[in-house]
């Protein structure tokens, strides 16, 4: 691994980041700094290329960024927790791709149950009411996964 590509990234970033704030330059500059410094990092590791295992963590520190920063100036950006399981799974999946081992089934899996969270958000009748009843046990079962991975390896 090159040394240089993770530190270099998020120096250059943070100039930019700075430079654009002084030229006023649009969504850059409008950014603020939490979910910049997010995206600066997360880039990062995305960079690191040599590094399958940092791809996993570039895309859900990206999604992270993008979802603070879309929460706050896109209208109708569902502000809700779906969208770091949604990040997650997604960096699942391009880690499986990259490195052919294991997280495909759960990355699939995180993914499917983000999307079908946030699009049920909105049900109403007997679909929005298994939806209200079932989001106050998500804690649980992710955590009962979490520990039964954990285990498992």
């Amino acid at each position: 691994m090159k040394q240089g590509v993770f530190p270099g990234t998020l120096i250059a970033g943070i100039g930019l980041y700075f430079l654009s704030k002084q030229w006023a330059v649009p969504f850059i500059g409008e950014m603020d700094p939490l979910p910049a410094f997010l995206l600066i990092i997360g880039i990062g590791f995305l960079l690191q290329r040599k590094e399958p295992y940092a791809l996993f963590s570039g895309v859900v520190i990206c999604g992270i960024a993008v979802h603070y920063y879309a929460s706050g100036t896109v209208n109708n950006w569902p502000a809700i927790w779906v969208i770091y399981l949604l990040s997650i799974g997604i960096g699942f999946i391009l880690q499986y791709n990259k490195t052919k081992q294991s997280g495909i089934w759960l990355g699939a899996a995180l993914t499917i149950l983000a999307l079908l969270s946030l699009f049920a958000a909105n049900a109403t009748g007997i679909l929005g009411e298994i939806v209200a009843y079932t989001e106050r046990f998500w804690p649980v079962i992710l955590i009962l996964v979490g520990g039964y991975l954990m285990k498992k390896k």
